[in-house]
């Protein structure tokens, strides 16, 4: 099981051992990343925004894959200057943005963007209503959430300290969804990997 101080610091990276926790965060969680991006299937001319944006690679692989702009919000000033630097020339064009924040309580207008992503997060939400329904606040009517998540399960909940990470199973986060205001939820999972990866796809209703 990994630490209880290491899962506070993979929760909310701080200090010098924060910047390590990063380090190897970026690595273990490249592939799930790119398997998120791969669902999430960002369009040439959409905008993106990434919750839980930490060192902001994946920021960079949707630009490079034709997003117009991409933005990023995370609690953690150290994951928020990584991305700051890894995107600096982005962020100086214009491409994009970073913000230091909580994602119940996000700095962006309302229906600004045509898809989120949200990947590893939904753990340290206590009520992740109030999170999902202000994802669906910030995005456009017939936007999509990606969520990617390790459902509650056997090996799941062996893997990290009940602590600091909520582990749910699928049709509660499926049920969460719904209450938020979200509609056409399906979900897929991954159980190559272990624990198994759950990604959920949602839709806020179009205007009618």
């Amino acid at each position: 099981m990994k630490s209880e101080r290491i899962s506070r610091q993979s929760r909310h990276p701080s200090g010098l051992l924060g910047r390590i926790v990063a380090f190897f965060m970026s690595l273990e969680t490249a592939a799930v990343n790119r398997r998120a991006v791969l669902s999430l299937a960002p369009a040439p001319g959409e905008e993106i925004l990434e919750v839980g944006c930490g060192h902001g690679r994946t920021l960079r692989g949707i630009l490079a894959g034709g997003a117009v702009r991409v933005a990023g919000i995370d609690p953690s000033d150290v994951m928020v200057r990584l991305a700051t630097r890894r995107l600096r020339r982005e962020m100086a064009s214009g491409r994009a943005q970073i913000e230091q924040g909580e994602a119940a309580q996000m700095p962006f207008g309302d229906s600004r963007f045509d898809a989120v992503l949200a990947v590893h997060v939904i753990y340290f939400w206590p009520e992740p209503e109030r999170e999902l329904r202000e994802i669906r606040r910030v995005l456009r009517p017939g936007g999509r959430l990606l969520l990617g998540f390790r459902p509650r399960n056997a090996a799941s909940v062996a893997a990290v300290p009940a602590s600091v990470y909520t582990l749910r199973p699928v049709e509660a986060v499926a049920q969460a969804l719904e209450d938020a205001g979200f509609e056409d939820v399906h979900s897929e999972l991954e159980p190559s990997g272990a624990p198994t990866m759950a990604f959920l796809m949602a839709h806020v209703p179009k205007a009618s």
